[in-house]
């Protein structure tokens, strides 16, 4: 079955070499780093990102969405609304709509 979403989907890691050549035909420079016990990650909305985990772990996660911020939320759920109405991505995941009603 075709990904109906190359990044959503997360079919591929992007490694080294991608991003070199993300960087040097895009412009695109991504950051990899080694997050370490104990310490914690902000990722902007709408930051692409991936995680490798090289250890057996647990994720933590909390999502935020602040009123200053919220045109932009509403934008990325726009961004997401073309995926098929099945797929886990497509729905309504921060609860923007919630927020500006």
């Amino acid at each position: 079955e075709a990904p109906a979403h190359p990044i959503h989907d997360q079919c591929f890691y992007v490694g080294r070499a991608l991003r070199e050549r993300l960087a040097a035909e895009e412009g695109v420079r991504g950051w990899r780093f080694v997050q370490r016990q104990g310490e914690a990650v902000f990722i902007p909305a709408g930051c692409p990102h991936q995680v490798l985990n090289v250890r057996a772990c647990i994720k933590v996660a909390q999502d935020f969405v602040s009123p200053e911020h919220l045109p932009r939320c509403l934008s990325l759920l726009d961004a997401f609304r073309p995926l098929p109405r099945a797929h886990k991505r497509s729905e309504d995941l921060l609860g923007p709509k919630a927020i500006a009603a």
